[in-house]
């Protein structure tokens, strides 16, 4: 789960536990980001065809 559905999860519960999983999820996925070497899509199409409903 991303830190949002556990966020979104927690506004709707309450419960704390999911607060906390949210804070660690957002944690390691802007880790992962700055490992990525930013928080954005990359520049290029991909392998897609172009035309292709993404």
């Amino acid at each position: 789960m991303t830190s949002r559905q556990l966020w979104k999860l927690f506004m709707q519960t309450g419960l704390p536990e999911l607060y906390c999983l949210a804070q660690r999820q957002a944690r390691r996925e802007q880790r992962q980001a700055r490992q990525r070497g930013g928080d954005h899509a990359p520049d290029h199409p991909g392998d897609r065809p172009a035309g292709d409903q993404l």
